[in-house]
């Protein structure tokens, strides 16, 4: 079927007009989008930078404090040292000078108990106001003085009569006798504090591109800012941050500083629980702009090229149509033929010509019990390790479009024998060379064919045996009795113990071939079924318990898997003697240490028995016989075990199967009806 569409001029410029305000609309809202992710962004750098900000700050000052409190240890360390050698009354100003030199001391001065300095290691200075003696520090040394403390810290304080500022500590004399000071010059503290400070940090950090200002100001007015800033707004003048003064959020907004649109964030400053004041740091929104000025200009460009493509996209949409039609039906086709390909009853593999997996429908999976996703796009050898390997050499020796063949093969410990149609076609869309591989397992069928086989045969031996056996009964019946009359009637005169013996082997032997045809009659005759509803649970019980003391006896594992509880009919005693048939073959097979496994189960409409053990397994030539009337490899078997316990499993309509391999174990399977 053909389609044809013809648009008019006036469709094509509705339809354009249509799609523009679409495209105008989307445009606005893409770009506020674009904004607000842009602002977005700035916020979380803004916020960062200012945290990082306040967190220099916050170390700057511990930093300080910390040096001041080593300063102050250290003088007291000195001061205490002094002290000790005060008490030992060995001081003298040529000590103290020693000890202020070797200790980088700046002054040392020893008071009395009224604050007058007794001992220094000044050297007077020529025209200096104060001589020696008369120095009186009774007010500043009050607290040691007085008794109120043994140690304190003076600190910073100003030079009395020179430039400059000391760091001063004191301590109590020995005995109270007054007080010890020691003082440094302070001006190298002071310069490293300058150095560190926070307005080197604010000045370090504004000269990055696009920060404006840093500023920490309080109520009162700026305590440090960046040099950029000639002016800053009055807290208490504004609401923005008066607002961020009590919050420990960070705030933003776009304002004005200098005529420079300015994206500014805000965070008080807090120390020691203590508020310091309030950090602005100010970005330049000028590359924000330039940003969205080329965000617009792209986007404008963007859409006026999108039209232009537009107007020539309608006019082959529907000329596309009968393409897409096509295409359509086409893919019905392809997935129908997938859907087929994946719900055959048959196993379907598709490798390419490289031998890579690019189809594994769902039989496959279950078949080899591995999942499609994990061997599509792998070579075939990835199967199970090379499992299907000879389906390569197959492919390689193709000569028709197709070949067929049959192979037994081992998938996870289990033998499946599996028929192998393998073909090759070309993709008609690629060209490409593929190669289907059509699997059919054929297991069952075989099991079945051989069971057949078996009970054929079975059928087969039980008529002979109940013919021949009637035909021999009676001759050897009456060699028996002729046999009891020459012992009773016809005794010899001589060698009358050999005569014996030799008549009482004859009975012996004749009474063998009757055991041996009874045997056999009792094989050939049909058995009469007596079916009663039986609990599993109980049953299966009941037989554990009869091997359970022969399993400690022979330190053999024994266990009972399964205390499913369900009714099946069956003939218990011609069941039970069936499973005990298996199960000694199973204690005999693994003997000592060995592990024996009974397991039942009801799988839909079946039960499941499996009798496993760890012993040495049965070889596949036996396998094929061990069913078969009086086979056996024991010593002391009749071989009557297993061929009864199948005869009895098939009168009951079910069937039986062993799956074993050399020094492997042995696995028994049951299945049962449930009736």
């Amino acid at each position: 079927m053909k389609f044809r569409f013809k648009l008019s001029p006036k469709a094509i410029f509705s339809i354009t007009a249509i799609i523009a305000i679409v495209m105008l609309a989307s445009l606005y809202l893409e770009l506020n989008q674009s904004k607000k992710e842009i602002f977005g962004l700035l916020y979380e750098h803004s916020s960062t930078l200012l945290q990082s900000i306040i967190k220099s700050s916050e170390n700057t000052l511990n930093a300080s404090f910390e040096i001041e409190d080593l300063i102050t240890e250290r003088l007291l360390d000195n001061a205490r040292m002094i002290k000790i050698l005060d008490s030992l009354n060995v001081l003298n100003k040529n000590e103290l000078r020693l000890i202020a030199q070797k200790n980088d001391l700046y002054r040392i001065n020893i008071f009395d108990k009224q604050g007058n300095r007794v001992l220094t290691n000044r050297v007077p200075e020529p025209g200096h106001f104060y001589g020696e003696e008369n120095i009186n520090r009774l007010d500043e040394l009050e607290p040691i003085l007085k008794g109120k403390t043994k140690e304190l810290v003076i600190g910073l304080k100003p030079a009395e009569y020179s430039e400059g500022e000391r760091f001063a500590v004191a301590v109590e004399r020995a005995n109270k006798r007054g007080a010890i000071v020691v003082n440094l010059d302070a001006k190298n503290f002071l310069e490293f504090r300058k150095k560190i400070g926070i307005g080197v940090i604010l000045n370090g950090l504004s000269l990055q591109h696009g920060i404006e200002y840093i500023i920490l100001q309080d109520t009162l007015g700026v305590l440090a800012a960046s040099e950029k800033i000639d002016s800053v707004e009055s807290i208490t003048t504004s609401t923005f941050l008066m607002r961020a003064m009590t919050s420990d959020s960070v705030f933003s907004r776009i304002t004005n500083q200098g005529g420079v649109e300015v994206y500014e964030v805000v965070k008080r400053f807090m120390f020691d629980n203590e508020l310091i004041g309030l950090y602005r740091l100010g970005v330049s929104l000028e590359d924000i702009r330039n940003v969205e000025d080329r965000m617009l200009n792209r986007l404008i460009i963007t859409s006026l090229i999108l039209a232009a493509i537009l107007i020539i996209v309608l006019s082959i949409i529907f000329t596309s149509q009968n393409l897409k039609t096509v295409s359509k039906e086409y893919e019905k086709f392809k997935t129908l033929t997938s859907s087929v390909l994946e719900n055959m009853s048959e196993a379907v593999i598709v490798l390419d010509k490289e031998g890579r997996i690019t189809l594994f429908n769902k039989t496959a999976e279950i078949l080899f019990r591995v999942n499609s996703e994990s061997v599509i796009g792998n070579k075939i050898s990835f199967i199970y390790n090379g499992l299907l390997d000879f389906v390569l050499a197959k492919i390689k020796n193709l000569k028709d479009t197709t070949t067929n063949f049959e192979k037994q093969i081992t998938i996870n410990e289990e033998d499946r024998f599996l028929s192998f149609s393998v073909s090759q076609l070309i993709d008609p869309d690629t060209q490409q060379l593929n190669f289907t591989i059509v699997i059919k397992d054929l297991t069952e069928t075989k099991r079945l064919e051989d069971e057949a086989k078996r009970n054929e045969k079975l059928s087969a031996m039980g008529e002979l045996a109940s013919g021949v056996a009637h035909e021999i009964r009676n001759p050897i019946n009456a060699i028996g009795m002729i046999a009891q009359r020459l012992n009773k009637e016809f005794l010899p005169i001589e060698n009358q113990n050999e005569y014996i013996d030799i008549t009482k082997l004859l009975r012996a032997e004749v009474n063998r071939i009757n055991k041996i045809i009874t045997q056999f009659l009792s094989y050939a005759k049909p058995i009469d079924l007596m079916l009663i509803p039986t609990d599993t649970k109980k049953y299966f019980e009941d037989i554990y318990h009869l091997f359970e003391d022969q399993a400690k006896q022979k330190n053999i594992k024994f266990v009972l898997h399964s205390n499913n509880s369900f009714t099946i009919k069956i003939d218990q005693d011609l069941i039970k003697q069936s499973l005990m048939n298996i199960l000694q073959n199973a204690f005999d097979a693994v003997g000592k240490d060995g592990e024996v496994i009974l397991n039942y189960f009801r799988l839909k409409n079946d039960l499941v028995i499996e009798i496993k053990d760890n012993g040495s397994g049965i070889s596949p030539e036996q396998q094929k016989k061990i069913f078969d009337l009086y086979f056996t490899t024991k010593k002391d078997g009749n071989g009557l075990g297993l061929s009864i316990s199948q005869k009895i499993i098939i009168q009951h309509n079910g069937s039986i199967v062993v799956y074993s391999k050399l020094n492997n174990g042995t696995t028994f399977k049951i299945i049962l009806p449930m009736q």
